[in-house]
């Protein structure tokens, strides 16, 4: 696991005292706050508070369970990665990342997904089966493509959150699926099986949205997703050049024996 070695990381440039509400600045696991990491968010509060950084280490997207990020007060496209410390371009190449070229053809539906409602990452968003309304609603008014959505699979429909209406998402051509875990595999689900049959991609901040560019699938995010800069519209799926903004996906995640590097770069902006 990356913990052990990001922890020895810091200890060779830092005190790290276990606990204290009173440092120069935190370290948590994510900002999802739920379950056995609930409490990470009465620390997040008291150091935001106080304009003291907090510094989050999560799992990362491009190589699931492989690859984590480490940023400085938030996660995705809201955290700092110190990207302007400095990038290297061959990071790509190091972590074998092989972009699928564009999906240009025709393809048979068009995939929204959901993201875990406990998260800081859903701040000020709505209740998720609003969330799902309101976006069905505005891909009809460009799109007559069945649409396929896909619950976060820790924050389900009809478990974790309700459907108001079950008949409305019939009737505007919707289908739930329910995300299927990898086998062999500790936390990776089947997004990239999903993404051969998707035209467009709709997604708030989540890792889906990054994926979805790199398989070659157009994506709808919003300001706060890594995929922000390459987006799509509703109205309009776009397809940007990705050269640079992949060499900058692949500084932001690292190995578990590569997080000291991160950290040492982070710590040049606490």
């Amino acid at each position: 696991m990356v913990y052990p070695q990001l922890l020895s990381a810091i200890q060779s440039t830092d005190e790290l005292v276990a606990g204290s509400m009173d440092a120069d600045a935190a370290l948590i696991w994510s900002v999802l706050w739920f379950g056995k990491m609930s409490g990470n968010k009465r620390v997040w509060d008291h150091y935001r508070a106080q304009g003291k950084p907090v510094v989050v280490i999560e799992v990362g997207g491009l190589i699931r369970n492989e690859t984590w990020k480490l940023g400085i007060n938030g996660i995705n496209r809201d955290a700092d990665f110190a990207l302007d410390v400095g990038i290297n371009p061959d990071r790509v190449k190091h972590l074998g990342i092989e972009r699928a070229p564009w999906v240009l053809e025709d393809k048979p539906y068009i995939l929204v997904c959901g993201q875990h409602a406990h998260s800081l990452q859903w701040q000020d968003m709505p209740d998720m089966d609003t969330y799902f309304r309101e976006t069905v609603t505005d891909l009809r008014k460009y799109y007559d493509k069945p649409i396929v959505l896909r619950a976060h699979p820790r924050y389900r429909e009809r478990v974790h959150f309700q459907i108001q209406d079950e008949q409305w998402y019939k009737d505007q051509g919707c289908e739930w699926q329910i995300a299927k875990k990898v086998q062999q595999t500790y936390d990776s689900f089947d997004l990239e099986d999903q993404l051969k049959e998707t035209y467009l991609t709709v997604s708030h901040s989540s890792n889906a949205g990054v994926n979805s560019i790199i398989q070659g699938i157009p994506a709808v995010t919003t300001c706060h997703s890594l995929a922000w800069e390459m987006s799509s519209t509703y109205r309009e799926r776009v397809c940007y050049r990705r050269e640079e903004w992949l060499i900058n996906m692949c500084n932001i995640e690292w190995r578990a024996d590569e997080i000291g590097t991160q950290w040492q770069r982070l710590r040049t902006k606490l």
